[in-house]
């Protein structure tokens, strides 16, 4: 299953691929070579970030400002004005480093802005900003400027004092961040020889860490129309398994009809509506075509999970099963037992089915194992089999049959 942090991200580059991924680049820029403390330099990196993502028609100005406490920038986003105004707080120039994140991080709203994509939510918004700051190519500025510390060694009347500081810019961490910058890499077959050249060493190790543990989240076979298919598979046939498993409850039913009849027969049809509606979906699904090899590769993560759970969910039925199989067993052999005041089970019992969606009846040949029943008026079709029912008691029935009877010990 996706943590629910991937799944937040995927959507996110999900909805950035769709606005605007035709128009992007598919390259990573290289870290800022330019030492980045004066205004000159400042500036001069401000225009390559913005003309490298198609935004040369606005001169962007950065001033020094103070800021508030955490915030390292600001960006007047003036809709008309062709001149866009960028506040760098002036604690960021003891850590250039810093300078570039704030930069990449104030010219991606300005991106989004000219995009016209936005969160209704501000925080989600900053860190849809930040997300798009690594689809725009900035990904490699951005680990490596996000979390930066320097230490100075100064000598004094007194000795050698050690002074270090340390800024963290913009609001995903540097482990979210590697995470993104990983993904987007994978999305556009970037090698990962590629993706480390020009990292930090604080940088590298996080990608590391974050291949290491999350690795699988952006593996090749996303890309792969075979990945979604064998997901499918699994929930073919986690949905007949189940099939195969109501199918000799739905026998019990029959021959105890005068027992718990209404609640098995509810579960039945509750289970059966599950595994309609999960196969529907699943089918629906997977023949959704997309064109775009990116669209295509974050889609399959996204239906590979969704089809994931499906079969969790379709497990899940087997909770409720087992348990009301263990009493139909229990119950049937009971009655068994006392075959002159019931009748014996026979085959010809069962070859008639209905079908639980709409109650329509069909007969089936007699004595057939391993059916697949398609009902000709609301075509459902589900696994069942005509063979006679069977009360032969399985490993757990004994340790149920143990615990029924001391519930009814006086």
């Amino acid at each position: 299953m996706l943590e629910t942090f991937v799944l937040s991200f995927v959507e996110k580059l999900t909805l950035l691929e769709k606005a605007a991924g035709s128009r992007v680049s598919y390259g990573i820029m290289p870290p800022i070579s330019t030492p980045l403390d004066d205004c000159m330099s400042i500036q001069k990196a401000a225009r390559q970030l913005a003309g490298s993502i198609s935004l040369s028609q606005f001169t962007f100005i950065v001033t020094f400002v103070k800021q508030k406490k955490n915030v390292g920038g600001h960006i007047e986003l003036n809709r008309i004005d062709e001149v866009v105004f960028i506040e760098i707080d002036p604690g960021a120039l003891a850590l250039p480093e810093s300078i570039g994140a704030i930069l990449c991080h104030e010219i991606a709203h300005k991106w989004l802005q000219v995009n016209q994509i936005s969160s209704p939510i501000e925080m989600d918004n900053e860190i849809l900003t930040d997300i798009a700051t690594v689809f725009l190519g900035f990904g490699r500025i951005m680990l490596n400027g996000c979390d930066v510390m320097s230490v100075k060694e100064e000598r004094t009347a007194e000795g050698t004092r050690t002074t270090t500081q340390t800024r963290i810019s913009g609001y995903l961490k540097r482990d979210q961040l590697a995470f993104v910058y990983r993904m987007v890499c994978a999305m556009r077959n970037v090698p990962q020889s590629e993706c480390m050249r020009g990292l930090s060493s604080a940088a590298a190790d996080a990608i590391c860490a974050c291949d290491s543990a999350h690795g699988h989240y952006y593996s090749p076979r996303f890309h792969q129309v075979e990945t979604i298919g064998a997901a499918l598979k699994r929930v073919r046939t986690e949905a007949i398994t189940q099939q195969r498993q109501l199918a000799e409850l739905n026998k019990h039913l029959e021959y105890v009809t005068r027992s718990f009849c209404d609640t098995v027969n509810n579960f039945i049809t509750a289970a059966h509506k599950t595994i309609d509606t999960s196969s529907k979906k699943s089918e629906a699904l997977v023949q959704e075509a997309e064109h775009d090899p990116v669209l295509r590769f974050l889609h399959a993560i996204k239906k590979e999970h969704d089809l994931e759970k499906m079969a969790q969910e379709l497990a899940s039925v087997q909770t409720s099963l087992k348990p009301l199989l263990a009493h139909s067993t229990v119950i049937g052999r009971h009655i068994r037992k006392h075959s002159s005041q019931f009748p014996s089970p026979s085959s010809i019992r069962f070859n008639v089915v209905k079908f639980p969606k709409d109650g329509t009846k069909l007969r089936l040949p007699q004595d057939s194992p391993d059916l697949i029943v398609a009902c000709p008026t609301c075509h459902y079709r589900f696994a069942y089999n005509t063979m006679c029912v069977s009360f032969e008691p399985s490993s757990w029935v004994p340790r149920f049959m143990n615990w029924w009877r001391t519930r009814l010990k006086p």
